[in-house]
């Protein structure tokens, strides 16, 4: 016959969470089929995430054509399976065989469980600046009074957005911290050949709740 309460065996995972520890603290129910069932749903419910935000960091990489990234940024719940996020991204490589820092946009929709797939989108938009040779451009670029000496330089700019649908999973290791694995594809303006996939894990902190008071023990 199956006893014990709430925060034992297969709930313990988010026990240590607040909203979660408040939504399942009364006993189980002496029937044994309610008592799995309840069991079962604990397991899996993270819906205590909803309305929450955190921090995340991760890294990426892709081939053909060669590319990697890192990523540190923040999310949002927007309800229980609806998350929002955005994130500063460094990239090298890529199509355009360069290095970009820029600004990576998302949103996901997902189940409300510790074990979460999920499905997105998202828009990167990155730029860099590197020295090019201007000695003949007509113009003093350093302002020394020379025009197109030689090793004069310039700076010349470069973009790259892209658009891509996401494919991936979230697993809570525990009632804050959340390890992701995604896959995306990223349609650039560099065009159709420059066009990557992009496979990346990301480790994610969620945030204690806002003016939560805890309950007197």
């Amino acid at each position: 016959m199956l006893t014990g309460c709430a925060g034992i065996g297969t709930s313990r995972w988010a026990m240590d969470d607040e909203v979660y520890a408040d939504k399942y603290a009364k006993r189980y129910p002496s029937n044994d089929a309610e008592k799995v069932g309840r069991m079962i749903k604990q397991a899996s419910d993270a819906r205590y995430v909803a309305d929450r935000g955190g921090y995340y960091v991760g890294g990426a990489g892709a081939d053909e054509p060669t590319a990697g990234g890192l990523e540190v940024g923040r999310f949002q719940y927007l309800g229980p399976a609806i998350e929002s996020r955005v994130g500063l991204k460094g990239l090298v490589g890529t199509g355009a065989e360069d290095w970009f820092a820029g600004i990576d946009l998302g949103v996901r929709t997902q189940s409300p469980s510790r074990l979460a797939p999920f499905a997105g989108v998202g828009t990167y938009v990155g730029a860099n600046s590197r020295q090019v040779s201007a000695r003949d451009d007509g113009i003093d670029n350093d302002d020394d009074g020379s025009i197109d000496e030689r090793g004069e330089t310039q700076s010349d700019p470069n973009f790259l957005a892209s658009v891509y649908p996401e494919l991936g999973a979230h697993f809570w290791l525990n009632s804050s911290t959340r390890l992701t694995a995604s896959a995306q594809y990223h349609l650039t303006t560099e065009g159709r050949d420059s066009d990557f996939w992009f496979i990346g894990f990301s480790l994610s902190f969620l945030n204690r709740p806002e003016n939560y008071e805890p309950v007197p023990e």
